[in-house]
């Protein structure tokens, strides 16, 4: 049977929480795209840092580098920079590039120091480890000799500054944010690998409460879901807004009031939900008089096939969600 509604509405603190200890970590991001960029400034809109003290590490792109430099955020050549100078290291890069990454950066792992969180849709926290484990054997790690040190000639500082990596299980979290992290208004959830503490999910999602909400799902096999939902989610927003104005401007509304007046109307639906507790379906009912206009609309919503093509936007992403975490660890494996 499907859980009971909740009768309350989310507290406001579990919403958005930025917390001290977010401002004190290093926070690095492997992979500098869209979705970086939102968490990044979402994180110093919230207040859980600030950009000069954030890191990333760009590929070869010179128009992303010179994206995050006006940001006035570390720009570094490497990956491997990024977990020499930073203790938390998100890896922001699609799911078929990450088995490379992750490759890449196993010499400089320290399961002591470092916090993985992954963004990348469909793969699991135990690839993450696994991968991360392989390529540590044999390698050093890095010391911390400080942001921008150079590397040193000197033998003795080179071996005070390195050690043997202990190739024991790396702390990862996963994480499934969307884009609104943006405008701080991000809907996210978070699930710890087998190696990762509570208190460790729990610094992540305080950290992502920074920037919107953010939960703590207690499977991790539920993120393909998240991804369906919330991951997806602004994409099938942004496409009803733009269906109810261009209704508008076929009733005759000028487009940019239309606009404006569609996406507000979404804004004020979801508060409705999320601070009454009660289920979207009775706050539909009271919007629907006896023979009125609204109800005709939803009765034209609904032998257009509305409410089933929701479900299956979400479950395609769920699945295509899961297809590319298995595809990408399939190719690795394969390698």
């Amino acid at each position: 049977d499907d859980a009971p509604e909740p009768s309350t509405p989310p507290d406001a603190e579990t919403q958005k929480a930025p917390c001290p200890k977010a401002r004190r970590a290093s926070i690095g991001f492997v992979g500098g795209g869209a979705m970086a960029e939102a968490i990044a400034r979402g994180f110093v809109a919230g207040g859980a840092a600030r950009f000069p003290d954030l890191a990333v590490s760009h590929g070869s792109d010179p128009a992303t580098a010179a994206r995050w430099r006006a940001l006035d955020v570390d720009v570094l050549s490497s990956n491997a920079e990024i977990l020499d100078r930073c203790d938390v290291v998100f890896f922001a890069v699609k799911p078929h590039i990450l088995p490379n990454v992750l490759t890449e950066c196993g010499a400089h792992v320290d399961v002591d120091r470092h916090l993985f969180v992954s963004v990348a849709a469909g793969v699991s926290s135990s690839f993450i480890e696994d991968s991360l484990k392989k390529s540590a054997q044999g390698g050093i790690a890095p010391g911390r000799p400080g942001p921008g040190a150079a590397p040193s000639n000197n033998k003795k500082e080179t071996e005070k500054n390195t050690r043997v990596v202990t190739v024991s299980t790396p702390k990862v979290v996963r994480v499934m944010p969307n884009t609104p992290c943006l405008v701080g208004e991000a809907a996210s959830a978070a699930c710890k690998g087998s190696a990762a503490s509570d208190e460790d999910v729990t610094f992540v999602v305080e950290l992502m409460r920074s920037c919107g909400l953010c939960l703590n799902v207690s499977s991790e096999s539920l993120l393909d879901a998240v991804t369906g939902v919330s991951g997806s989610g602004p994409a099938y927003a942004f496409l009803f807004i733009e269906a109810l104005a261009d209704g508008g401007v076929a009733a005759g509304l000028p487009r940019s009031t239309a606009t404006v007046l569609a996406a507000q109307t979404l804004l004020g639906a979801a508060k409705m939900v999320l601070e009454t507790g009660e289920h979207p379906g009775a706050l539909k009912d009271k919007v629907c008089s006896p023979g009125g206009a609204t109800i005709q609309a939803v009765r034209a919503l609904e032998s257009n096939g509305f409410r089933s093509a929701a479900m299956e936007a979400v479950l395609a992403s769920a699945t295509k969600s899961r297809e590319l975490g298995i595809e990408s660890e399939k190719q690795h494996r394969g390698k």
